[in-house]
């Protein structure tokens, strides 16, 4: 009974990921992929790579990564969430099998984590459905759960090591949302290695990934301009990001209390056999994710004196959400005797099932007007095209829908994003009506 129950909970939680699989099959260019685009087109790839780490972006990985999907052109677009959903599950599933957890249990628990972190994400939009956003925050994601599996692992070999560190530094090239509580992350885990005198090569070697990392972002040309200013104050910083921190806590707590609750409750429900949380642990910890959460936020407040974007949210949120998934394993102590019987958890898991389906409900209205929007944009996109190969390189076109709360182009010739548009398309100026 408690297999099917199983099965029939992990097809439950797979309807909300179709869904926003399916939405995200609308994605078109928006925003900041029109600028990726048109500089590749007019410099070629190592030159673009060259020019965002000098005078725009310091994140080396990303900006690699955004050129090689620039390369392929906005076909790829539409098939980047459901990529990405798919990647993070795998690598999810075999971060779980790592540390004991049946394969199958394995993979209903990645659905419950990627489904929780969609979910509870501020800005989904941004940090899913769009190119930019994707590969800036969900992507260092995917690489932080295979870095924790492959820890876990812990092959004992010098090219292993190596891995770890890779892995570390790859990541941290993405984004400096997710660069800074990886590297307090490592340096605390790698404390507490030396504390009980465990295995810590692998962590010394992604910490020092993590580092090098930082070095080259920091190094970079590029850097100092996207620092708005003189640099915020240090006590102030850390005040902010950490009542930021407690906000976004308690935004979890109060708007999603049932997927919390799933979270809490599931691990209980179906990872039978798996080594139990000692309370030592679970109050170490418990401590390391109260010390780092906060410096997920740290790179906004100080380097650009202003708010971290909403889409970047989802780095911490996918902390939290994996905080109370382990919160979750450490209270199966204290629920193992009221879920002795098969009957009882079967039972448990089928209301537990509700949420998921319920929120694959509210996802799928958002798939008809992502539709309008791919269909608005596909035929301004054809006469933009059409128009250019007449001869025409100044064009006036109709207003578009905001896409990811962004204009495709404003009525201002000399805007920053009309330029980037005129660039892709090879045109000298464009605005809208």
């Amino acid at each position: 009974m408690i297999r099917w129950a199983e099965r029939a909970f992990g097809v439950a939680l797979a309807l909300p990921l179709m869904a926003w699989a399916l939405v995200g099959g609308y994605s078109r260019y928006t925003a900041d992929d029109f600028c990726w685009a048109g500089v590749l087109r007019t410099d070629g790839f190592i030159n673009a790579n060259v020019h965002y780490y000098t005078d725009y972006s310091p994140r080396f990985t990303f900006t690699f990564l955004v050129n090689l999907a620039e390369l392929a052109g906005p076909a790829i677009v539409p098939a980047l969430p459901v990529t990405a959903i798919l990647v993070w599950l795998t690598a999810l599933t075999w971060a779980f099998v790592q540390f004991g957890v049946a394969p199958w249990r394995g993979l209903v628990l990645a659905e419950l984590a990627v489904v929780a972190t969609l979910q509870t994400a501020p800005d989904l939009a941004q940090s899913l459905y769009w190119q930019t956003g994707l590969l800036t925050y969900v992507l260092p994601l995917t690489m932080a759960t295979l870095l924790i599996g492959w820890l876990r692992r812990g092959v004992q070999r010098w090219w292993a090591w190596g891995l770890s560190g890779v892995i570390a530094f790859l990541a941290g090239g993405l984004s400096e949302t997710y660069l800074i509580p990886q590297n307090v992350a490592l340096t605390l885990a790698l404390l507490l290695a030396l504390g009980f005198k465990t295995r810590r090569a692998h962590l010394l070697a992604a910490l020092l990934g993590g580092v090098l990392a930082l070095v080259v972002i920091l190094d970079a040309p590029a850097t100092a301009g996207r620092v708005m200013g003189t640099p915020a104050d240090l006590r102030l910083t850390l005040s902010a990001s950490i009542a930021t921190a407690y906000f976004q806590i308690v935004r979890l707590l109060r708007f999603f209390p049932f997927t919390v609750v799933l979270c809490a409750v599931v691990p209980s429900l179906i990872s039978r056999g798996v080594c139990r949380v000692s309370g030592r642990w679970f109050l170490l910890v418990s401590a390391c994710v109260i010390i780092t959460l906060p410096f997920a936020y740290f790179p906004s407040f100080y380097a650009q004196n202003g708010n971290p974007p909403a889409r970047s949210l989802i780095v911490p949120g996918a902390v939290l959400i994996g905080y109370v998934l382990f919160v979750g394993f450490a209270l199966r102590a204290w629920l193992a005797p009221l879920l002795v019987l098969e009957r009882t958890r079967a039972a448990a898991l089928a209301a537990l099932a509700l949420v998921p389906v319920v929120a694959a409900v509210t996802i799928l209205p958002e798939q008809a007007s992502a539709a309008q929007y791919a269909a608005l944009f596909d035929a301004e996109d054809q006469q933009i095209r059409a128009s250019r190969e007449a001869g025409q390189t100044d064009l006036t076109v109709p207003s578009l829908p905001t896409n990811f709360g962004e204009n495709f182009v404003s009525a201002d010739r000399d805007d920053w994003f009309n330029q980037c548009v005129a660039r892709y398309y090879d045109l000298n100026t464009i605005a809208a009506i």
